[in-house]
């Protein structure tokens, strides 16, 4: 079965958080929720304080993972998408279109580089985990899902 881009971006447009995994400095895994991020496509775009944990981690390990998950499911329904990739921090012109990005979902998002950071997450791999499918689990290369 070819997961299908159209589905994918809708679940993540329609999610309400996603939960970021990083790596710190001492190899050890991180996560939490963010709130304000946006979708274009399969790119993701989240801000985040400059002098946040995650810059540090993020600036020393640029390959993250983003889950996706809708509030209130239980198994045999569940389904997560987890998306793969290196955050890329956005400058100049990119910061002001990620902003605008951003705020399609959280319109009283405000950040300026001086201050906060906004990464790009472009998508490398993407896993789908939905139990009321067999198997449950299908991951492709980003480039593959039609």
């Amino acid at each position: 079965m070819a997961l299908n881009k159209k589905d994918i971006e809708t679940y993540l447009v329609e999610n309400k958080s996603l939960v970021l995994a990083t790596v710190d400095t001492n190899g050890d895994p991180q996560v939490r929720h963010i709130g304000g991020y946006g979708v274009d496509g399969l790119d993701i775009y989240f801000s985040t304080s400059r002098i946040s944990d995650k810059v540090e981690q993020i600036d020393a390990h640029p390959e993250v993972a983003l889950l996706f998950q809708h509030e209130g499911q239980v198994i045999p329904n569940l389904k997560n998408i987890t998306i793969y990739g290196k955050a890329e921090k956005q400058t100049g012109d990119a910061f002001n279109k990620a902003l605008e990005i951003i705020k399609v979902r959280r319109p009283q998002a405000n950040a300026d580089e001086e201050k906060s950071v906004i990464y790009k997450i472009n998508a490398s791999r993407i896993k789908v985990l939905d139990f009321s499918k067999q198997p449950p689990v299908e991951e492709v290369k980003a480039e593959d899902v039609n």
